[in-house]
């Protein structure tokens, strides 16, 4: 799969894809996650967010899909949350630079 489908299939402009996989220039968001989230439903959640374990999820998950998907709204909500803390900071930082 190469940027430009991957881009259709969760749903996203392509350069949106290029800035965080091929670029690495920004970290994925709590939007972009979910799109891929729920775009590849065998993708085991914690492998996607930590890189630990493996990439497909198991069996045993798949078919209660209930307890994961709250599991992952949970650890998306954090990631949004951390995301809206950095641009705020990052606004504040550029404030201070600009009033000394």
């Amino acid at each position: 799969m190469n940027v430009s489908s991957f881009a259709r299939h969760i749903g996203v402009g392509d350069q949106t894809v290029r800035g965080v996989v091929v670029m690495r220039r920004n970290k994925p968001g709590y939007d972009f996650l979910l799109k891929v989230v729920r775009a590849f439903d065998w993708l085991d959640t914690d492998w996607l967010i930590t890189g630990e374990g493996n990439m497909v999820r198991s069996l045993k998950q798949q078919p209660d899909a209930a307890p994961v998907t709250d599991q992952v709204d949970a650890l998306l909500t954090i990631i949004r949350e951390k995301d809206e803390r950095i641009e705020q900071l990052i606004r504040e930082n550029t404030l201070l630079r600009h009033n000394p």
